[in-house]
């Protein structure tokens, strides 16, 4: 069984393609740099609801975002 991972990608290439810096997206989306980070880093010591504030800013579904969940 695969394990879920957090497309991170997805985030980074919305940021670089909008020339958007790690601190201006993270004003945008509503949570701490710090939180950015361990998203990044696969970290799942964070608050879910995160995740949904960056789904809202890329316009994108939160089931978009895991990799692995049929």
């Amino acid at each position: 069984m695969k394990e879920s991972r957090i497309r991170t990608e997805i985030f980074e290439a919305y940021r670089l393609k909008n020339n958007l810096t790690k601190k201006r997206f993270c004003e945008m989306c509503g949570i701490s740099e710090s939180v950015y980070r361990k998203i990044l880093r696969q970290q799942f010591n964070f608050d879910a609801k995160s995740l949904f504030k960056i789904a809202r800013v890329v316009n994108i579904k939160i089931c978009e975002i895991f990799e692995g969940i049929n």
